[in-house]
């Protein structure tokens, strides 16, 4: 700890006593995340508020080799932004300035703190937006929206943070700063650092600057909620869509018991069902109603039992508040003191297949589930009920967690698809490598990350087992 002690002394006389705190109180406030999961108490939290800053600190802590937790809005699902062990916390949330915004050139520049709907709400005053949309979008930074590749409901159509990115300002473990990409529509640099940046999870620098594509808002949604009998009518309709060349804005799945918990969490008039899907389909003006027909007769032929579609604002923000308030309903109103929220992916002719296995699974187990997600992507989030004090709940939970994420892999899918892999899916990541003969590929990444970082200061337990 003499080392700690000494770097702490430079922090404080280099940033400023004011930036460095190693008050109880507040570092218990960093010591978790979104994900209620792995509590880690940092050694100290240093508040950057410029590049400077970030460029000091590393320098410091890279000369006496203390582990580097980056934080935004702590808002992570799987432990990424919980502090290591021996570690300091880097928060970046007072960087937060919107410093230009370029309609012609078509782009937006932000630092990483800045809140996406911050983000968006400025860029609605040209009537531009970044589409990639988490439900944590009023709490979520940019900065850690990059850093973990982050989707959300319009990934249907628009994909990860990965596909709007242009160019990220990044200081490296030793306090070098690099800046990767160009704030043009086509770069080729080489191999790309810019997108190896992205998805990082603060395993390999700092974000510091951001240059984001922006695009036009829609002319015209027009929202649809249909209600299923079962669960696998609903997974057919993502491939039935696509077949027809409808590709939605969004579309979300809520089964049954996360209809009963929003319904009960918000007061919304809900129907009941086995299972809803709520879609967007935008356009212009004099096609959207169209477009909305096709899907609406796409969702009968799948089985939806009823269908309603209005263009009318309130009743769509109703229907937006549903799928938003899926994640925080099922918290509030769980059954048990924690969950495992899970983010696979498959191919959506796998929908139904894998509706079905989920359910099936968590019965095996004896674990409660419910499930929501990004249908439309292929993106689904069960919800695993359990209680880290109870050993044998938990361990039936985990066992459950795995069972799920290895049907994901064996449909051809992905073990995350947009909250990143932390803490809690390090071991299931090597299990997806296996499954495609590319564990290969862990040993790339472990070397990349030794090229960045040698010595091993970012993030150091994330990410790889």
């Amino acid at each position: 700890m003499d080392s700690y002690r000494q770097a702490l002394n430079e922090l404080k006389g280099t940033l400023g006593e004011n930036k460095v705190f190693e008050d109880p109180k507040i570092l218990y406030t960093y010591s978790f995340d979104a994900s209620g999961l792995f509590p880690g108490k940092p050694l100290c939290v240093v508040r950057a508020f410029s590049r400077e800053d970030v460029v000091n600190t590393l320098k410091i802590t890279y000369k006496y080799g203390i582990p580097v937790t980056v934080r935004g809005s702590g808002t992570s699902l799987t432990g990424a932004s919980i502090p290591s062990e021996n570690s300091i916390v880097l928060d970046l949330s007072p960087m937060n300035r919107i410093i230009e915004v370029n309609v012609v050139d078509g782009y937006i520049v932000v630092e990483p703190g800045v809140r996406l709907d911050d983000l968006n709400s400025e860029l609605a005053k040209y009537g531009y937006f970044v589409p990639p949309d988490p439900a944590s979008s009023s709490t979520c930074s940019v900065g850690g929206c990059v850093a973990e590749d982050a989707g959300g409901m319009r990934g249907a159509k628009y994909g990860t943070f990965r596909n709007w990115v242009l160019a990220l300002e990044v200081v490296l473990p030793d306090g070098e700063v690099v800046f990767l990409g160009e704030p043009v529509l086509k770069c080729r640099q080489g191999l790309s650092l810019l997108h190896l940046i992205i998805g990082s999870e603060g395993t390999l620098g700092v974000i510091t600057k951001i240059y984001l594509k922006i695009w036009p808002l829609p002319e015209k949604i027009v929202r649809l909620m249909a209600l299923f009998k079962s669960v696998e009518d609903a997974g057919r309709v993502v491939a039935e869509a696509k077949k027809h060349r409808i590709v939605p804005l969004i579309m979300e799945f809520l089964d049954k018991n996360v209809l009963k918990f929003v319904k009960e969490a918000t007061g919304l008039d809900l129907p009941e069902a086995e299972a809803a899907i709520i879609a967007d389909v935008d356009g212009p003006l004099e096609a959207v109603w169209r477009y909305a027909k096709r899907l609406e007769e796409i969702m009968r032929k799948c089985g939806a039992f009823e269908v309603k579609a209005s263009d009318d604002p309130e009743e769509m923000e109703k229907l937006y508040l549903a799928r938003r308030s899926a994640y925080p309903a099922s918290l509030k109103l769980r059954p048990m003191p924690a969950v495992l929220i899970e983010d696979i992916t498959v191919p959506p002719s796998k929908l139904p297949v894998i509706l079905k296995k989920i359910y099936q699974i968590a019965e095996k187990h004896g674990v409660p589930v419910v499930v929501f997600g990004h249908i439309g992507d292929g993106n689904l989030h069960p919800v695993i009920y359990t209680d880290p004090k109870d050993r044998e709940l938990w361990e039936k939970a985990e066992k459950c967690f795995k069972e799920i994420c290895l049907a994901a892999i064996e449909l051809g899918g992905a073990i995350a698809g947009e909250h990143g892999i932390g803490l809690v899916k390090k071991e299931v990541l090597v299990e997806e490598l296996k499954a495609r003969n590319s564990l290969r590929a862990l040993d790339l990444m472990k070397k990349i990350k030794q090229v960045f970082d040698p010595k091993n200061i970012m993030n150091p337990d994330k990410v790889f087992l």
